[in-house]
């Protein structure tokens, strides 16, 4: 009989389950949390074939395909999503397209998601650690929220063509991404999202030629009727920077549009640099017709940051008023700075540090039973919320330092549990941990556009 070392049947052990739960044909691949502040549910994943689609239960986050499904070229992808009870937090859920190497560490997709706040957004995941938010999370009244009994439906769609992606909504194009197939691999294996502590029914979902679309931007100087709004809700472009205008504008080629012909002006007041010519750039914004005295306010900014002759150039001409650009590394460079550090900072960012990795080093150690590595890391946490503790009675915050004191708790009965091997009170110690750092994240800390946390300013609470 063939041996298998103790890692290779874990891993053996835990996807027979999941496997055998699975449409015929389909995989999944599981995302564990690694965040102390939102922790996974306990329990494994289930995905079913219900009805004529796919019911999938995640505990944890995951995606699913199935590798005969495959879309290239131009293509409509199409599912309809039904939320079958509320997250206890904001998890999105949607299509997966443009897929390769699911199965490796070099695993490469976009999704489209929606969820039940309201809000969608378009990622991008390259390789096992890295995941970017492309288009951002952004509110649209096409995203159905949950009605009274807790379901919500949302019908999506990905439009793929080669002159522009568009991300539609229960029938509403909520954006529109011209030159998209340079920023982003479209074709590919196409599947579902699923993120955790989510109950979703998956109906519909199939790919097919896509419906013929005319890719409109605003502007009297095209066949578009003066005044008339976008096609879509939102527009990104993804293009080659054609010069500065000013140190808050500049201006891109767009040759397949009704504005063929013409350069569009881009204006992105928060932008941190300036960009070079012919550098590769992804504009996320508003298009809108250029009128100095209706987009400065839209734009949040006093007086358009353009001269004279400029003005005169791009009045009643396409522009996009750009809340991020990404650059060919797709860095933000409209992102705004993140406030200056301050001391309670300084004292707290350190503890907290330690706090993320030890809590995945304990989950995992807790799926493993592996005792030595659950005393370490239980060890390490003990320690860091004692920290914690002393500084949170430093600020008087007392709801704070009883978060604090009921996780050194935990910690202690999990570095008990696990020297025992009493390894289902480890895991249920492990849950109340994470629900005491959740706790006290949403009250007291904030993340920043650069990804770091701070400590919220008491009018954020």
């Amino acid at each position: 009989m063939r041996r298998f070392g103790p890692a290779l049947l874990l891993c053996l052990l835990a996807l027979v389950p999941l496997i055998a739960q699975s449409p015929k044909g389909w995989m999944l691949r599981a995302d564990r949390s690694t965040s102390a502040s939102d922790p996974d549910a306990p329990g494994e994943i289930k995905f079913l074939t219900a009805g004529s689609g796919f019911h999938a239960i995640n505990p944890q986050a995951a995606v699913f395909w199935n590798s005969a499904n495959i879309a290239t070229g131009d293509y409509s992808l199409t599912g309809t999503f039904t939320l079958l009870a509320p997250s206890n937090h904001t998890n999105y859920y949607g299509l997966v397209f443009g897929g390769s190497d699911l199965e490796g560490a070099a695993q490469t997709y976009v999704y489209f998601l929606v969820a039940q706040d309201g809000t969608w957004l378009v990622k991008r995941r390259q390789g096992d650690a890295a995941t970017q938010n492309v288009l951002p999370k952004t509110a649209s009244g096409a995203v159905h929220k949950p009605d009274a009994s807790g379901r919500s439906s949302n019908a999506l769609e990905v439009r793929v063509t080669a002159a522009a992606t568009e991300f539609v909504v229960n029938g509403t194009v909520v954006n529109t991404w011209l030159g998209a197939r340079r920023a982003v691999r479209t074709d590919g294996i196409y599947g579902i999202r699923v993120n955790h502590f989510l109950d979703v029914q998956v109906d519909g979902l199939a790919s097919a030629a896509p419906a013929a679309s005319v890719v409109r931007l605003p502007g009297v100087a095209s066949t578009v009727p003066a005044g008339e709004a976008s096609s879509s809700e939102t527009v990104t472009m993804t293009a080659t920077v054609d010069r500065m205008l000013s140190p808050t504008a500049f201006s891109l080629p767009q040759e397949r549009t009704n504005n063929a012909g013409q350069d569009v002006l881009v204006l992105a007041p928060t932008l941190q640099r300036p960009l070079d010519r012919n550098a590769n750039v992804t504009v996320f914004g508003e298009a809108v017709k250029f009128d100095p005295a209706e987009v400065a306010p839209k734009a949040k900014v006093a007086t358009v940051d353009l001269p004279g002759d400029l003005i005169a150039k791009y009045r009643g001409r396409s522009a996009v008023i750009a809340t991020v650009v990404l650059n060919d590394k797709m860095v933000d460079v409209a992102q705004r700075l993140p406030p200056p550090i301050t001391a309670d900072e300084q004292a707290l960012s350190p503890v907290m540090k330690r706090v993320a990795p030890a809590f995945d080093a304990l989950r995992q150690a807790a799926d493993r039973s592996n005792p030595d590595s659950a005393r370490q890391n239980a060890a390490i946490l003990k320690q860091a919320f004692t920290e914690a503790e002393a500084f949170w009675k430093g600020k008087a915050r007392t709801d704070a330092v009883k978060w604090a004191q009921d996780a050194r708790a935990q910690a202690e009965s999990i570095e008990r549990d696990a020297a025992s091997g009493s390894w289902d009170t480890v895991k249920a110690s492990f849950d109340t941990l994470g629900l005491q750092c959740r706790a006290c994240h949403a009250m007291y800390r904030e993340q920043v556009v650069d990804g770091s946390f701070r400590i919220k300013a008491p009018g954020a609470r």
